[in-house]
């Protein structure tokens, strides 16, 4: 009974190990080893269900081999010693899954940061491309920032950062990326719309950032401005001059007044 509990054991080890190997995300390196511990493991499995059968198949009062005495050993062993690596390994990959989401993620608001948002750009821009669906993108600009950091302190400007954020995110549709890039600034990426249908949903986002309290004075307002441009083609090069366009945009509406959106022209 025991030879057998350890040969599933291994076999589900094996399992495992053949699944890890079969990660892309793994490092070469680090697949090797996964397949030559799916190996052993396969192996250590099918020697304990061999000895299985020849034990159960043996007769009553035969004497007790050197065989069996190594596999009492390895029956206490072996299954215990495979759940605790088992254990070990999935601890490192839920930090090492935790330290990567943690790489592309901007602490303060919890939107994706630089790195994530190309990232999921990138993504949203190949699935448009597949379906032949327009793409816009935008870059928006707390105004006056410095000013409330300024005046309030950089806790008030975090504060504002964070609500925000949070205010943005509750009315931007699923599908579309939203992130903080740096400083007071913000880029969205929407899919499935050409400008002209992607500025009521900027001004959208803009609405929502409006109903954020400033910290001066209750009548007072945070307010965004935003610049609007096509992104055209695939890849890194075509995100980045769409935005570049959006952020030329967005400084046309900052010298018009800010608290508006205007489109790339």
């Amino acid at each position: 009974m025991l030879r057998g509990a350890t040969a599933i054991v291994c076999a589900l080890a094996a399992r495992g190990a053949a699944h890890r190997a079969g990660l892309s995300a793994q490092p070469r390196q680090r697949r090797w080893r996964a397949c030559l511990g799916a190996v052993v493991m396969l192996a250590l499995g099918l020697f304990a269900l061999e000895d299985g059968v020849l034990v159960a198949l043996g007769q009553l009062g035969e004497p007790i081999g050197w065989r069996s005495w190594v596999w009492v050993l390895l029956d206490l062993v072996i299954p215990a010693q495979v759940l605790a690596a088992l254990a070990t390994l999935r601890q490192r990959d839920r930090l090492e899954a935790e330290l990567a989401a943690a790489a592309q993620r901007d602490p303060l608001t919890g939107l994706p940061n630089r790195a994530g948002f190309t990232e999921a750009a990138s993504a949203v821009l190949a699935a448009a491309a597949r379906d032949g669906r327009p793409v816009a993108g935008a870059m928006l600009d707390i105004d006056h920032f410095k000013a409330i950091n300024d005046g309030w302190g950089h806790g008030a400007g975090d504060a504002v950062l964070r609500d925000v954020a949070a205010a943005m995110r509750a009315v931007l549709r699923p599908g579309d990326v939203l992130a903080r890039i740096g400083g007071e600034e913000f880029a969205v990426v929407l899919s499935g719309v050409d400008t002209q249908a992607a500025r009521p949903l900027i001004e959208r986002l803009r609405a929502a950032a409006a109903a954020v309290p400033h910290p001066g004075a209750r009548e007072r307002r945070v307010t965004l401005s935003g610049g609007l441009a096509p992104v055209q083609g695939l890849g890194l090069a075509a995100l980045e001059n769409g935005l570049r366009s959006a952020d030329g945009a967005l400084y046309a509406a900052k010298a018009a007044g800010r608290n508006r959106v205007m489109v790339a022209g």
